[in-house]
């Protein structure tokens, strides 16, 4: 039996592993990062934590005897996205990269970022309440901006304090709809939205944040890894069907 290795923490990557985890022949192997302590999990093999680098990936993939990967991480683990690449590059494993198409603004237009520090630039004099929508980590550049106000979402608790002099957080776990991100930034007075672009299909709190007039800035997503990509998931199985 053939083994499949498929890197997640995505709703995408959830439905993937279901889908192959049916597949005969073939034994799935779903790998989470852990930093979530009750992540929504497919049903089939789990495997939580880190893997120690690329050497410590290339030891997992030759231990399990793992036969193809599909990295369907979240757009913005680009550190584990260049592992998996370099890793499989290495012992010559079949690997995919699965992209969720990015946003494209059309009706709802937004200021593009690249990094957290440009974020920081563009947000310095447009508002002084910011809905920082990019999770609980990653917000170190922020601090610098003490006269602001932020708004931070996180599944559970972060382990580290958050390092934003005025914040408040809300424990939430999404997908949200429209209605209710209309009444969080309504109810919490939001000047600004930031966004990471993660792709898919447009969220809900962008059309709620265009409704009110609210400016958002988005977070463009790094560039993957050299090799092949898919959009879907029904590319991705195909890659797998012919793979096997």
């Amino acid at each position: 039996m053939k083994r499949l290795l498929i890197l997640g923490g995505t709703s995408d990557a959830n439905k993937l592993a279901a889908m192959t985890n049916e597949m005969l022949n073939l034994a799935t192997i779903y790998s989470l990062a852990g930093r979530t302590h009750s992540p929504n999990i497919p049903l089939c093999e789990i495997r939580t934590g880190g893997f120690g680098g690329v050497d410590g990936l290339v030891n997992y993939l030759r231990a399990a005897r793992i036969n193809f990967v599909i990295d369907a991480t979240h757009p913005f683990a680009d550190k584990i996205a260049a592992n998996a690449a370099e890793a499989c590059n290495r012992i010559n494993i079949p690997r995919i990269k699965f992209c969720r198409p990015p946003w494209e603004p059309n009706e709802i237009t937004w200021i593009s970022a690249l990094t957290y520090s440009e974020t920081v630039r563009k947000i310095r004099t447009m508002g002084e309440r910011i809905f920082l929508s990019i999770g609980a980590n990653n917000l170190e550049a922020f601090s610098i901006l003490s006269n602001k106000w932020f708004l931070i979402r996180a599944i559970e608790k972060p382990i580290h304090p958050i390092p934003l002099k005025n914040h408040n957080i809300v424990f939430e776990r999404g997908p949200f709809d429209e209605i209710q991100e209309r009444t969080l930034l309504t109810n919490f007075r939001i000047d600004v939205l930031v966004s990471k672009n993660s792709g898919g299909p447009p969220a809900a709190k962008l059309n709620a944040a265009h409704k009110l007039g609210i400016p958002i800035v988005v977070i463009e997503k790094p560039m993957p890894p050299a090799g092949k990509l898919v959009f879907t998931i029904e590319k991705s199985l195909d890659w797998l069907s012919n793979q096997t």
